[in-house]
């Protein structure tokens, strides 16, 4: 009798050992506490898309995912063991190892394949390269991790950091600094910053970028999955199988935007559904999908890139260069099935 072939999704948890009755599996989820990169929005709504169809309950897991002020407050959480997983920049979580390397987390799984991290202004600002920087006032959350590697772009660009006037406040009113002439420019992820500023009706075509990543010999990665060390210790298996749920997630949110927007709107139901999508969709273009993803799948990195940039950022904050393995764990990734772009 010919035996008979299980189901791609069966094959996948089988293969990480999760392939268990739906009650046996419930009454033994594994709790984790989840900060997403910033406050809901397109930019985590595949997280939401996964909870839905089931990708965190097929693999055991109950999470509660939690909004959070930028990329440093989401690594702050895990390495206060607060948290267990935080949606945050590879360089930030960099900068907290070094400094903190008794609660040092570990990045396993990579979403953006080109750094996001940017100045923004309107023209009117006249802020074209990096030198015009130099005396003007920019707006920034400190816990961002624009803000927390501002330093080490002005250093590779020849910019005084000192001679910039910073001006403080959190997320949520950033781009009103701008809007209301406070500050010439902002710092943080070009997408959050461009669909902020659009909603509150800025024209697109007047607003200007200076890229991190358009820095030569700077080929930063952004944000990942990272997890705590009290989880990796403590448990982890958990690790990988919640690593394999955000990979389907992702997979599944990159296939069909829309999806994952409308599962983001039915949890946070004040969302702008066509910006959210069109900023979905923006990441997507310009994060996700590079030549290096399309050859390799989401969620691996290449390690000379790496290495070049971590001794960069870190001979910038001042701290030592983690050792291979120190900064990324390759040993979570799921299999390359999950990890490959949709056609």
């Amino acid at each position: 009798m010919p035996v008979p072939r299980l189901s791609r999704r069966a094959t996948l948890l089988a293969g990480l050992g999760m392939l268990a009755a739906p009650s046996l599996a419930r009454a033994q989820a594994t709790e984790l506490r989840v900060s997403l990169n910033t406050t809901f929005d397109g930019s985590n709504a595949a997280f939401f898309l996964g909870e839905e169809r089931g990708f965190f309950r097929d693999a055991g897991l109950r999470c509660q995912f939690d909004a959070s002020g930028g990329s440093g407050e989401a690594v702050n959480r895990i390495g206060s063991g607060a948290y267990d997983v935080g949606i945050a920049d590879i360089n930030v979580l960099l900068e907290f190892n070094g400094r903190n390397p008794a609660a040092a987390g570990r990045c396993v799984y990579m979403l953006y394949y080109r750094s996001p991290l940017s100045v923004c202004s309107v023209d009117r600002a006249g802020i074209t390269r990096p030198a015009d920087l130099a005396g003007k006032r920019i707006g920034t959350a400190q816990t961002d991790g624009a803000f927390r590697l501002f330093p080490v772009y002005a250093r590779l660009t020849g910019v005084d950091a000192s001679a910039v006037r910073f001006t403080f406040g959190n997320l949520q009113i950033r781009e009103a600094l701008l809007l209301r002439g406070e500050v010439d420019a902002i710092l943080g992820f070009d997408s959050t910053m461009h669909f902020g500023l659009v909603r509150a009706g800025i024209r697109p075509e007047t607003l200007r970028y200076l890229y991190y990543a358009d820095v030569p010999g700077f080929p930063l990665y952004g944000n990942g999955v990272n997890v705590s060390g009290r989880l990796l210790q403590s448990n982890p298996d958990a690790v990988r199988r919640f690593t394999l749920a955000a990979a389907r997630s992702w997979q599944a949110a990159v296939a069909d935007p829309a999806a994952a927007i409308a599962a983001l709107a039915r949890r946070e139901r004040l969302t702008d559904v066509p910006l959210e999508l069109e900023k979905l969709r923006w990441l997507i273009r310009n994060q996700l999908v590079t030549e290096e993803s399309r050859a390799d799948g989401l969620g691996g990195v290449r390690a000379d890139r790496l290495a070049a940039s971590t001794r960069l950022v870190a001979e910038g904050f001042g701290i030592g260069v983690p050792g291979a393995g120190e900064l990324f764990d390759a040993s979570f990734l799921p299999p390359a099935e999950v990890r490959r772009l949709p056609a």
